[in-house]
């Protein structure tokens, strides 16, 4: 039974076949999408070859810890030719079964002609999920897969929010320990285990035969800031750290051999620059070359009673292949979802401060720090996911049927701006919600919300009866960001927003997010204005 999930992923070969293009050494999880794409993927099944049967002690599992309920709903994840979205429906699930490879799919429905399953070919890594669509799922498996991710962490996350309460995501795979050297890069190693369940509040590992069974419940275990075990020494310690982004807006983290999330970043080096510095460090990490580099902020607090200063430096464009060129240090590089950064389990402490000073509120509960925010020019940062682009047409449609704008500016306006950037703790499905949910942004000590990205309908009703001519100038009071920019786009270039809010940290989010993602024409933003009658 073979496992495709995205391109340029090799699937795991039965002990008596040849591993496709075979490499000499365990492989980094960069180069396991060097040699194979989706044409080679439908050659391999073009040409009858098989994988590992499904196992009665697979069976045995499954039946155990993920029965079929009544309406149970199962995705498999990389299908190959079927074999276990097969067994899925004989246990009474409706199956979705989801490879990257037409003839696995073909293969699987010439092989199971009377079968009930749904088979999408879709890259579960890099295409847009829409085929899934939005119901939920009781069970979602990737057996012999997942070594072929290259963003885990990511993948397993956002198919963990398709689950219903209560649901389970199944990872079987095989272990390196007991795996050739020829064959590294079907398997996982302890680390490998580690950086993929530590994000998750329940999880079992079970064995299955010479393969590992993990059962995965909860995909959301808090963010934890984390300190090296090692002491810090010396008077003090200065250090850059990188926030690197990709088209997609996703940043880049590594998985230490220290058992923890951190960025690229390190010490600074005799009288370096501080983004010579974080620029450095990125390339000797990860073999990424920075094409700009912005110091952001300073950051001050204390490693071990030692006084410790970070310099978070924001890069926007890379060059180069992402590799793992310290393998002392790191296990694994991948790409990660800004709302997905509260449910990473250890992160370092400084990389959880400096993600958080790139993006405020994304991570909750942090231990306090001095930031010192750096008076220059900071660059837009483009980049998101062509789900953020359906979805925002979907949301925008949504409140246009509503009948709660009927002006092209404020339309245009709704289709544009990409509220997901403005509330960057939220998923896309909940950014772009287009009923009454509005994203709560910050609470008070009581839990009581006080900052929200309010419903978008609401939004566009207000503006519609604000009736905006180009270039006025708008005062608004109460920042967020997101409003304010559908307010600038409807006045057009000549037009000017001044944004207002009391609350110094809602300015200083704002004041971030529109510098990264804004038009430019939300032209002030202030704070401790009160207004009185």
């Amino acid at each position: 039974m073979g496992r495709s999930l995205s391109r340029g992923r090799a699937g795991p070969p039965r002990s008596d076949e040849a591993v496709p293009n075979p490499a000499p050494r365990p492989f980094t999880n960069e180069e396991r999408s060097v040699k194979t794409t989706r044409p080679n993927w439908s050659e391999h099944y073009i040409q009858g070859r098989g994988f590992r049967r499904l196992g009665d002690d697979e069976k045995k599992l499954i039946i155990q810890h993920a029965p079929a309920h009544e309406d149970g709903r199962a995705l498999d994840a990389g299908c190959g030719t079927g074999e276990m979205s097969i067994y899925l429906a004989s246990l009474g699930y409706e199956v979705d079964a989801v490879d990257l490879a037409d003839a696995a799919l073909a293969r699987a429905r010439t092989d199971h002609p009377d079968a009930t399953v749904r088979w999408l070919r879709l890259d579960i890594e890099r295409d847009d999920p829409a085929p899934l669509g939005s119901e939920r799922y009781d069970l979602v498996v990737f057996r012999l897969s997942v070594a072929f991710l290259h963003d885990r962490t990511r993948i397993l996350h956002a198919l963990g929010r398709r689950l219903r309460e209560g649901g389970t995501v199944l990872v079987i795979t095989p272990l390196a320990a007991h795996t050739s050297a020829e064959k590294r890069h079907v398997a996982l190693d302890e680390d490998e285990i580690s950086a993929l369940t530590c994000g998750w509040t329940g999880v079992q590992r079970l064995a299955v035969g010479d393969l590992a069974a993990l059962v995965l419940r909860g995909p959301c275990a808090d963010t934890v800031a984390t300190e090296r075990s090692v002491p810090a020494t010396g008077c003090a310690v200065a250090g850059a750290l990188a926030v690197v982004t990709d088209e997609h807006g996703r940043v880049l983290l590594g998985w230490s051999n220290r058992g923890m999330w951190e960025l690229p970043g390190g010490k600074i080096e005799g009288a370096e620059p501080l983004d010579g510095a974080g620029v450095r460090e990125l390339a000797e990490e990860t073999g990424l070359h920075a094409t700009g580099a912005t110091v952001v902020t300073i950051l001050t607090d204390a490693a071990q009673g030692v006084p410790r200063l970070t310099a978070v430096i924001r890069i926007a464009g890379v060059t180069g292949t992402l590799i793992t060129a310290e393998p002392e240090k790191f296990t694994r590089w991948e790409w990660h979802d800004p709302h997905g950064l509260g449910c990473l389990g250890p992160v370092f402490t400084p990389s959880a401060q400096a993600l958080n000073a790139v993006w405020p509120g994304v991570i909750p509960g942090l231990p306090p720090v001095y930031s010192y925010p750096v008076a220059a020019n900071r660059p837009p940062v483009p980049g998101e996911p062509a789900e953020a682009v359906r979805l925002r047409q979907a949301m925008a449609e949504t409140v246009i049927s509503g009948g709660w704008t009927s002006s092209e500016p404020v339309r245009s306006a709704l289709r544009t701006v990409p509220r997901h950037r403005f509330a960057p703790e939220a998923n896309l499905a909940t950014a772009y919600d287009g009923g009454d949910r509005a994203v709560i942004t910050r609470r008070d000590q009581t839990g009581t919300a006080i900052s929200s990205v309010s419903a978008a309908w609401l939004q566009a009703d207000m503006i519609e009866h604000l009736r905006l001519k180009p270039g006025a100038i708008v005062f608004e009071a109460g920042s967020g960001g997101y409003n304010a920019e559908l307010i600038a786009h409807v006045t057009g270039p000549q037009g000017r927003v001044v944004s207002v809010d009391i609350d110094p940290w809602v300015v200083r989010r704002t004041r971030a997010f529109l510098t990264e993602a804004g038009s430019g024409r939300v032209s002030r933003i202030r704070e401790r204005v009160s207004i009185s009658a």
